[in-house]
């Protein structure tokens, strides 16, 4: 009896080490590896923060999938390519000013929505889209990889390029372009003197589908002519919040001093009908020929730093001689 008690003991003993032993060492939690990383074979994650919103993304993104000009542009400034794009993009053809930045790509075939299915098989480590995309929309794409919808704002133009440069380790890159950018403002500004302040200047994109489309005082070019240059925004403009088709008459009634207009390559007719109208015609703009079509690509959206390096140049240019 004595043997069998202590063959108990000792067995008793052995299975309160053996569950003590289990319990004293945590289980690794589903999704991660003793590395930090988030599952096997995948990279690790950093957090960075954009527009007061914090993203995890990875620490070194190879596979960056690009939905929307925004983000198209400012990879284009530093020197980075997308390892895949969205094909409809540019309705006019890709820019001469993205130079080779979609030489090669994955195209994704996308239309108003991305395809989702194609994107999948793509298996990218991130995807960069635009913020004009609803939250539902955004969902699908969340499930493949880290998304961060970047910002259509002219305001935003210096967070985008500083998460660009933050995303591909070319930070220092984004701040100096940053800085050239000013620095570039600064000499339009002093070349342009104070001759235009009492001008009514405007930005319109005009199209046959959309008529005469007006901006926001902050929105893409907008934000060059008011807030960059310092020019006094028009009383036509100071109420639009996003995008606003303007009546011609609504327009002639403003009758601006000078008219920026971004016009579709593929939609030139909207300009010829538009000379035809004999209120178009009396506007100041157009009698002093100050009306000015497609100084910069069309298709350049206008909000990245590119577009508005651009489009300040060619405004420059155009005040500065007189014509």
């Amino acid at each position: 009896m004595r043997r069998k008690a202590y063959a108990m003991t000792v067995l008793l003993f052995i299975f309160v080490l053996l569950i003590s032993g289990c319990g004293g060492r945590p289980a690794p939690s589903q999704g991660a590896d003793p590395a930090g990383q988030t599952g096997a074979g995948q990279a690790q994650l950093k957090t960075v923060t954009y527009l007061g919103k914090q993203y995890k993304v990875p620490e070194k993104p190879q596979k960056i999938a690009v939905l929307a000009v925004e983000a198209l542009e400012e990879l284009s400034l530093l020197g980075e390519k997308p390892y895949a794009a969205a094909k409809d993009m540019y309705l006019n053809g890709v820019p001469k000013e993205i130079g080779d930045t979609l030489a090669n790509v994955q195209w994704i075939n996308s239309g108003s929505q991305p395809d989702k299915e194609q994107l999948l098989k793509l298996k990218p480590d991130l995807i960069l889209t635009s913020a004009r995309m609803d939250p539902e929309s955004l969902k699908p794409l969340q499930q493949i990889a880290p998304t961060i919808p970047l910002s259509f704002s002219g305001e935003d133009s210096e967070a985008n390029i500083k998460l660009a440069g933050e995303l591909t380790g070319k930070a220092e890159l984004a701040n100096q372009t940053i800085e050239a950018y000013k620095k570039q403002l600064q000499t339009s500004k002093e070349q342009l003197g104070s001759s235009f302040q009492d001008k009514k200047i405007m930005y319109l994109r005009i199209s046959t589908q959309y008529g005469l489309g007006a901006y926001s005082k902050d929105t893409t070019y907008n934000a060059v002519l008011y807030d960059g240059l310092g020019f006094k925004v028009p009383s036509i403009v100071e109420p639009i919040k996003r995008r606003e088709e303007l009546p011609l008459e609504k327009l002639a009634q403003a009758n601006p001093d000078y008219i920026f207009a971004l016009v579709p390559l593929n939609d030139l007719k909207a300009m010829d009908d538009l000379k035809n109208k004999p209120l178009w015609n009396q506007m100041k703009a157009v009698k002093d020929g100050h009306v000015y079509v497609n100084p910069v690509h069309p298709d350049l959206f206008g909000t990245p730093i590119l577009s508005k390096k651009l489009f300040l140049e060619q405004v420059t240019a155009k005040l500065g001689s007189g014509k």
